[in-house]
């Protein structure tokens, strides 16, 4: 289920908090041994000190839970550098000591900018206070008092229940047919996207919320949906206005009715979850497979809210065309992107400084892992391929030379429509030995520019 999973993370947290300053440890034995009371303004570096550890002793010591939930920690997601190292996290502790490498990009509790990494860090605080794996707290204290009966953890307990899993597809579209995607097993996102669950299960939980029921408190339920971050622009959100993010939930406005909800997009799934407080009415929907599910989901819900919320036919947007065009805007930016991305380029092509051949390696850097750059020749040149399919976000990055040491990287989803695939600048750097020494690759859109620089190391062996 994705990001949905978050909305869970944080209730999971407001159940610790509940717990502590209530004095009774729920079904833990080490919370109710462990003295101090948790807040959300609690500082994340106060429970799990020795892991969460960032660029700036600052930020380090300022980050609350509710700034890790709310998305304002002024750290951007880092989203490629999930499994850098060829395979995913052995732990939530191992994802979130990644944490000390990745670069902000905002003040703190300035800017929202979505980070997976942040609820990561939180499912690691609720397992240290709580002693227990967040999968087995919320098996307990919120599945089995909602009978979701169907929902599991990891992908093997999933293919280890009673229930079918659904196998996830994603639309190839070189040959026009659905090709199945592998079941992803989010360890490092943890409490960011782990949950596998069914719209029935889901439905039980949209009740609880939208009614404010158990298991959760009624101060629970107001701390979760109550507005913290500003969302200044979000091109996947098709709702008018400005836009508002909880705890794990995202508030909107919809001509003049509250809507509360979240979507999750992972390959081979798609969800969201909504509810209107003040009507009593929500949905689930689910499907399977890679960002289209999301899509058609999109043009679902908005024309039932229509239906719903009784808007006049003349009144009503054209949801399918204004996403398409979206897309085609999209698509038309990444087919025309060496231009957007090199203006001014010279008319005779500047040659790389070395051969093509000398710039193949493997390089690393200590958030994102390791890239092996390898040489690939065919009908349109040659190219420098580094294959990340292992990654929990699994793309290959595909560098082509543009001019001296400028390139263009492609990064490529698996079984992503070619015309999707994302187009950002590379640049190689030449050490003073005469041979390559690093490359920069612009892999987070909110450095503005800045690249991620792998340094090289196969020279060292």
């Amino acid at each position: 289920m994705a990001s949905t999973t978050k909305a869970f993370t944080a209730a999971a947290m407001s159940l610790v908090i509940n717990d502590r300053n209530n004095h009774h440890g729920g079904n833990s034995t080490k919370m109710a041994t462990t003295a101090g009371q948790i807040h959300w303004r609690t500082p994340l570096a106060s429970i799990i000190r020795d892991d969460f550890v960032l660029k700036d002793e600052y930020t380090t010591a300022q980050i609350t839970i509710e700034d890790a939930l709310s998305h304002r920690s002024g750290i951007p997601d880092h989203i490629h550098h999930y499994g850098g190292t060829g395979a995913s996290p052995g732990s939530i502790k191992d994802a979130v000591r990644i944490l000390r490498y990745l670069p902000a990009t905002a003040e703190l509790r300035t800017k929202y900018m979505y980070n997976n990494l942040m609820y990561t860090a939180v499912s690691h605080a609720i397992e240290t206070l709580t002693g227990e794996n967040l999968g087995t707290f919320l098996l307990h204290r919120v599945w089995a008092p909602l009978h979701m009966a169907s929902t599991y953890w990891t992908r093997d307990d999933a293919q280890a229940g009673d229930n079918i899993l659904a196998q996830g597809y994603a639309w190839n579209a070189n040959k026009s047919e659905y090709t199945p995607e592998p079941c992803p097993d989010i360890i490092g996102g943890s409490g960011a996207g782990a949950m596998i669950s069914s719209v029935v299960d889901y439905a039980r939980w949209i009740r609880c919320m939208m009614t404010c029921s158990g298991p959760l408190s009624k101060s629970a339920h107001s701390a979760l949906i109550q507005p913290r971050t500003i969302i200044a622009e979000d091109p996947t959100n098709m709702f008018p206005g400005t836009h508002l993010y909880a705890l794990g939930w995202t508030r909107d406005n919809y001509h003049g009715e509250d809507i509360i909800w979240h979507d999750g997009s992972v390959a081979g799934y798609g969800c969201t979850m909504m509810y209107l407080p003040r009507r009593q009415w929500g949905l689930v929907m689910a499907g399977n497979t890679t960002l289209t599910s999301n899509i058609v989901q999109v043009v679902l819900y908005m024309h039932l809210l229509d239906q719903v919320l009784g808007i006049p036919s003349h009144d009503r947007v054209d949801w399918q065309r204004q996403i398409s065009e979206r897309i085609a805007t999209w698509r038309e930016r990444q087919a025309h992107a060496k231009d957007l991305l090199y203006p001014g380029l010279p008319v005779v092509q500047i040659p790389p400084t070395l051969g093509v051949w000398e710039y193949a390696g493997l390089y690393e850097h200590p958030g994102y892992g390791r890239l092996e750059l390898e040489l690939r020749v065919d009908i349109d040149g040659f190219r420098l391929v580094a294959d990340r399919l292992t990654c929990e976000v699994p793309i290959v990055i595909l560098i082509e030379h543009v001019s001296g040491e400028f390139w263009l990287a492609s990064l490529r989803e698996r079984n992503q429509d070619p015309r999707d695939h994302k187009r950002v600048r590379a640049e190689f750097r030449i050490g003073v030995n005469g041979s390559v020494c690093e490359v920069g690759i612009d892999l987070e859109p909110e450095m503005n520019g800045e690249k991620i620089w792998f340094q090289r190391t196969d020279l060292d062996m």
